[in-house]
């Protein structure tokens, strides 16, 4: 998941592939029929303002500080309480140290925003009122996790949380332990890892042909020439007579073998598979890959505990990491180290990092 300034956005790596979807929203609803990576966003990032909702609760987001004047602790005029704030006010964020880009924290001002938000809901006191802040950032962002996994029938206990973005790092324990993750992988560049993702990234051209094929016209001679010269194919495929598709990859282009990958992808989505109902085929997708440029991955330095900066590389929580683009938050439970790349590691439990 990507936690940046004014949104969360997650999506599920499933054999090392992103989900892709067709069938996606933007707005106000409006349907987009273009294949793209399945991301689903949340109104909670760094910079969302806390607030008093009509009924008196708590209420973080979807409105924004954005970068300017950004949060109340960036002293640029800011004077609602957001999330980074209330990191602050939690420890989590060390105003000796400035942020990414040399972003000087101001840690009075914080405590003022947030603790002017504490007197208007009538809680105890400003640090009271700044986890409840975390708290209700961190149930939308499991909320938006549970559409991805849960909600498909996808156990999310199976995978690691891949935290990044700039806040990512500062909550990710949290939802970890809300979701029953026991994994957490925090790369070292993890506040510019998409802009780093989209310099290395392979170059593809990819191609969707609309074919609606099944009975004894799936066979193996179609299969093969629709997938014939392409580098990765992807076969959109549902039983007859259903109006939404299952997105197969790495399937060989074999008939019986399609009808099989397709019946154990709707047994784990939907619960159960019908091996007597007919399965069509109703669109291709084919891609030609160009790798992209040679990226070499190394560690010119340890992530180290803010208390003693010894930078050895073993982690034991509780602790704060300072990471070179972002903060983690190692809470009690959780070790690990980083590895060759400078990645986190992280693993609940006592449990060794791979």
């Amino acid at each position: 998941y990507d936690m940046g300034g004014t949104s969360t956005d997650v999506a599920l790596i499933h054999g090392g592939m992103p989900e892709v979807s067709s069938e996606l929203t933007i707005d106000y609803g409006l349907p987009i029929h273009v294949p793209m990576v399945d991301v689903r966003t949340v109104g909670a990032g760094g910079g969302s303002i806390a607030g008093r909702a009509a009924g008196g609760a708590l209420r973080v987001g979807p409105r924004s500080a954005g970068a300017d004047p950004g949060p109340a602790c960036y002293g640029r005029g800011g004077s609602e309480p957001t999330v980074t704030d209330a990191n602050v006010v939690l420890g989590h964020l060390d105003p000796r140290r400035p942020l990414a880009g040399g972003v000087a924290l101001d840690a009075e001002a914080a405590h003022a925003a947030v603790g002017r938000l504490a007197e208007a809901l009538g809680v105890e006191d400003d640090r009271a009122c700044a986890e409840g802040i975390v708290r209700v950032a961190n149930t939308e962002m499991v909320r938006a996790l549970r559409v991805v996994t849960v909600e498909r029938g996808i156990d999310p206990r199976r995978f690691a949380l891949l935290a990044f973005g700039g806040a990512g790092p500062l909550h990710a324990a949290a939802i970890a332990e809300e979701l029953g993750i026991t994994r957490i992988v925090v790369p070292r560049a993890a506040g510019v890892l998409s802009a780093l993702g989209l310099a290395a990234a392979d170059r593809r051209r990819d191609v969707a042909h609309s074919v609606l094929l099944r009975g004894d016209g799936l066979n193996d001679d179609a299969l093969a020439d629709l997938a014939a010269g392409a580098d990765e194919v992807t076969w959109d495929a549902r039983y007859a007579g259903q109006s939404h598709e299952l997105a197969l990859r790495d399937v060989a282009p074999e008939a019986a073998a399609l009808r099989d990958a397709f019946g154990a992808a709707h047994e784990e989505r939907y619960g159960y598979r019908d091996d007597g109902a007919e399965v069509e085929l109703v669109t291709v997708r084919t891609a030609r890959i160009e790798p992209g440029p040679a990226v070499r991955w190394e560690r010119d330095g340890d992530a180290t505990d803010e208390g003693d900066g010894d930078g050895d590389g073993a982690i034991a929580g509780p602790t704060v990491l300072a990471l070179p683009e972002a903060t983690l938050v190692v809470a009690a439970g959780w070790r690990g180290r980083t590895d060759a790349t400078g990645t986190v590691v992280l693993e609940r439990d006592g449990r060794d990092a791979a």
